[in-house]
């Protein structure tokens, strides 16, 4: 268990005072914080290290969160954790410097409790990651800051990360011959850089099913499948893919083994 630490009532987010009213245990779980050397915990726009500061947390502070998912890995004051906690205003804090008693998550699983996603290839295989959310040479613009490259040769099976419906399947200029899936709300899994798709604009599709085969069109380097969560109409990243295999976390050179069928 982790060492206690004085609670107080004040949290300091985006530089303002603001008093954190106590939940009920059943809905969300109240954590003090506490920061090694009097320095503030960073709050994120997302569960990663390289992700924008939107406000911070004082030391001994309390506040509320709501709900956890898997990012980037924090040696924290209970040993490396790749939780982090999302809070009411939607920032996100690691783990790994909150008092919750527990090394296990406090809180249920954001995204109705399970990740949403699976790995973009049939169960089973494994490709290494290439370039991770935020990192490398291309991901680092509002189109591909959440985007993860994995090294899957030319005629791979791609499939669907999730069931949804086919937005755009084609040629899209950098990103080569690609293939867009809606899952509601204007949220898309993207499929970039494929040497064939096998589905058609308006089709449904099962999570597991193959949509095509990967590639090395458009603007690459060599074979290689670039996948993403976008917005379906403009293709601006969205969000990191959080996959039951990985939660958020893509580390470069890994090499996640697929659930997916």
């Amino acid at each position: 268990m982790r060492r206690s630490v004085r609670v107080a009532l004040a949290l300091s987010l985006a530089g303002l005072a603001v008093m954190v009213p106590i939940g009920s245990a059943q809905a969300d779980a109240v954590v003090s914080v506490s920061v090694p050397d009097g320095l503030p915990l960073n709050v994120r726009s997302e569960p990663r290290l390289g992700a924008h500061v939107v406000g911070s947390l004082a030391n001994g502070s309390s506040v509320t969160i709501t709900c956890y998912s898997h990012g980037d890995t924090v040696e924290g004051i209970g040993g490396a954790t790749d939780i982090w906690n999302k809070l009411p205003s939607g920032g996100w804090v690691t783990d790994g410097f909150l008092e919750t008693g527990s090394n296990a998550p406090v809180v249920p699983a954001c995204s109705g409790g399970a990740a949403p996603f699976k790995l973009p290839y049939p169960a089973g295989q494994a490709y290494t990651v290439t370039q991770t959310p935020g990192s490398g040479y291309s991901h680092n613009d509002d189109y591909n800051r959440h985007a993860v490259d994995f090294a899957t040769p030319s005629g791979t099976p791609i499939v669907a990360s999730a069931a949804g419906t086919v937005y755009f399947e084609g040629w899209n200029g950098a990103g080569g011959i690609m293939a867009l899936v809606d899952h509601g709300n204007n949220r898309c899994t993207q499929y970039a850089h494929l040497s064939s798709t096998i589905v058609d604009q308006g089709n449904q599709v099962a999570a597991g099913q193959q949509i095509g085969t990967s590639g090395a069109t458009g603007n690459v380097t060599g074979a290689h499948l670039h996948w993403n969560v976008v917005y379906c109409d403009s293709q601006l990243s969205l969000e990191i893919p959080d996959s039951v295999e990985t939660g958020t976390n893509y580390p470069t050179g890994s090499a996640p083994v697929s659930q997916n069928g």
